[in-house]
């Protein structure tokens, strides 16, 4: 069994990983789907969420293959109702979601982009606030 205080240590653990796309390994490298899947794996182990993804996708196709990625191994839950540890999904303009994030306690965003670098504990900022299109809680909880 593990708590919501084991899924946010171990994402915290993730601070400072630098950006590589596809990647999911703890101070080497990893994307936004890589750090959700290496924070889950000491506790579902492996995840299997579609790896064949280019950088770009969301530009230029419409399947929402994030969302459907979540939907498969958690939880959809309301984005009001987001607790610590759970996972939020974002999108911009009309393409599906193509971004995800925990939610650490006191809210904000622990994620992992190509802008920032690497994976970051931030505020939820007028930014990303907009862009909040799902919420899916992992197994458990």
């Amino acid at each position: 069994m593990y708590t919501r205080d084991d899924i946010i240590a171990e994402a915290r653990s993730w601070i400072g990983t630098p950006w590589h796309h596809q990647a999911s390994l703890k101070g080497v490298g990893c994307d936004c789907i890589g750090l959700i899947r290496g924070v889950a794996k000491p506790f579902l182990g492996e995840i299997a969420i579609p790896l064949d993804y280019p950088a770009t996708w969301h530009l230029y196709r419409a399947e929402p293959r994030m969302y459907l990625g979540f939907k498969a191994l958690a939880e959809e839950i309301d984005p009001a109702e987001a607790l610590p540890a759970d996972i939020l999904l974002f999108g911009a303009g009309k393409g599906p979601a193509h971004h995800c994030a925990f939610v650490p306690p006191h809210g904000g965003l622990i994620h992992c982009y190509q802008e920032a670098g690497r994976v970051v504990e931030q505020g939820f900022s007028d930014f990303w606030r907009p862009k909040l299109r799902h919420a899916f809680r992992f197994p458990g909880f």
